[in-house]
């Protein structure tokens, strides 16, 4: 019996350094791991060059990793998995990484405790599927990751208040939230002057009937309030049209890893393409 619980023990430790082994170790550039060979080397030195500028003015780090298959690893786990091996982040836990699986055809976004106020899950579904899609499922993987980087770096430059550096195009992230909340406000100022006619006809026809009650008689006086009611009510509870999520700071804490703490990840998206 003890033979067999040794050989148990034994056998289970093989598996998990195996389990190990099928992960990739961080590059020398960190910040750049492209281990199925789909970026150039021009766009690997970009990300270098600028995730080493982001962490001296804020100490985030995000890194860019594609891999040429996960050996049926589902990728928000080896995403997460691989951020905490390579310890991306700093003490606040303000680490991102890009995972692009080659042969699953999946890319992933990592964020670490510290950042998933400023790239919650909806965020980086939404950078994932205006900025990289369309390059990805034609195959260029290059520019797809190019520009998802790019979204993410503008990002947490904003995050920590400071301006992006001189020759980084700025990715215009906030398309999308901008252009909904101006279709919201155009829809608001259509409903608030549609509730103020009402009103206003409402009011004339109780101003110039003095009928029995004080009401109108053409169904139109109980309208106006009606629909005034309704519609401001409404407005005063829904808030904002088409809104992203809002930056927050999050809650810094130590330890310098993605998870850290039981079985609760950092936040992000995952998408097949």
């Amino acid at each position: 019996m003890k033979k067999f619980i040794t050989a148990a023990v034994c056998a289970v430790a093989a598996l998990c350094i195996c389990a190990q082994a099928a992960q990739p170790a961080p590059t020398q550039a960190f910040y750049a791991a492209d281990y199925a060979d789909v970026l150039s080397a021009e766009t690997e030195q970009y990300i270098v060059d600028y995730s080493n500028a982001l962490y001296d003015a804020t100490t985030a780090q995000v890194v860019v990793a594609t891999v040429p298959d996960m050996e049926g690893a589902e990728i928000r786990e080896y995403g997460l998995s691989l951020a905490r091996d390579w310890k991306i982040g700093s003490e606040s836990d303000n680490g991102v990484l890009i995972l692009l699986a080659l042969s699953e055809r999946q890319v992933s976004i990592e964020v670490g405790y510290g950042l998933e106020g400023a790239l919650n899950d909806s965020k980086t579904g939404r950078f994932i599927d205006e900025y990289a899609m369309a390059d990805l499922k034609k195959g260029d993987y290059d520019a797809g990751l190019l520009n998802l980087y790019k979204a993410v770096l503008q990002e947490v430059y904003q995050e920590y208040g400071l301006a992006m550096p001189e020759g980084v195009e700025p990715v215009q992230t906030g398309e999308s939230d901008s252009g909904s909340t101006d279709i919201g406000s155009m829809i608001g100022a259509f409903i608030t002057i549609l509730v103020i006619a009402f009103l206003i006809l409402g009011t004339s026809h109780r101003g110039g009937r003095g009928g029995r009650g004080g009401g109108s008689n053409d169904g139109t006086g109980g309208v106006g309030p009606f629909l005034g009611g309704m519609f401001l009510g409404g407005m005063g509870r829904g808030g904002r049209f088409g809104s992203g999520g809002g930056f927050g700071g999050g809650g810094f804490g130590g330890g310098g890893s993605f998870g850290g703490g039981g079985s609760f990840g950092g936040g992000g998206s995952s998408r097949g393409f």
